[in-house]
């Protein structure tokens, strides 16, 4: 018999999924449109910092951005803030977002991943009033600890639908690794118009 936390979730997995197989080559990533993603699980206790540097695969688009999250009782808020330079002239911009974490799986013995939606909204400020992007997406995989929480891996799977103009859909990719005594390693890998990758740095307490 289906575990009912199974029979909620695969379903929400087999649309995104399905949805962003035919677009993933036009779609985005988060609230700012860098290829940033979210573990399930928050990997501090209260508050973190952090800095992410992005780029855009195939594409010449790089960005640079400052992250500040804090807990709200077991979901979490992340504020962030940077520019993005398009690799053309003029095509640079400012951007600016808010995303939440909300936790609705946890991992048990009939199923094995702990996993949240993550939503949000944030905007590109350009000539011309600029793009607003508000995402929308879900995140699965689950954390291991080895050596006593010495070392802590996070791999995980983050299909996404960004609403733009119209809705675009994309595929992340993460792994977050926690060595005790240094600021936690974000590696993350996308698919979509950026087809892009970044690698991020944080300090939590």
């Amino acid at each position: 018999m289906s575990h009912p936390v199974t029979q909620r979730v695969l379903p929400i997995v087999l649309l995104l999924a399905l949805a962003a197989a035919p677009a993933a080559r036009r779609a985005q990533a988060q609230a700012t449109g860098t290829p940033t993603f979210f573990a399930p699980t928050r990997g501090f206790g209260s508050t973190e910092a952090g800095v992410s540097v992005s780029g855009g695969g195939s594409s010449d688009v790089i960005g640079v951005e400052a992250r500040y999250g804090f807990s709200l009782n077991r979901s979490d808020v992340a504020l962030r803030g940077g520019y993005v330079d398009g690799g053309s002239a003029g095509s640079g911009s400012f951007v600016a977002g808010v995303e939440v974490r909300l936790p609705v799986i946890g991992h048990d013995r009939d199923f094995p991943l702990d996993g949240a939606f993550i939503f949000g909204v944030g905007h590109h400020f350009a000539d011309g009033g600029g793009e607003t992007l508000v995402p929308l997406g879900l995140t699965l995989g689950r954390r291991i600890r080895v050596d006593d929480d010495a070392l802590q891996i996070t791999p995980y799977v983050q299909p996404t639908v960004v609403f733009q103009s119209d809705a675009v859909f994309g595929f992340g990719l993460g792994l977050d690794v926690h060595i005790q005594g240094i600021p936690e390693i974000r590696l993350n890998w996308a698919e979509g118009d950026l087809d892009g990758f970044s690698a991020s740095l944080f300090w939590g307490r």
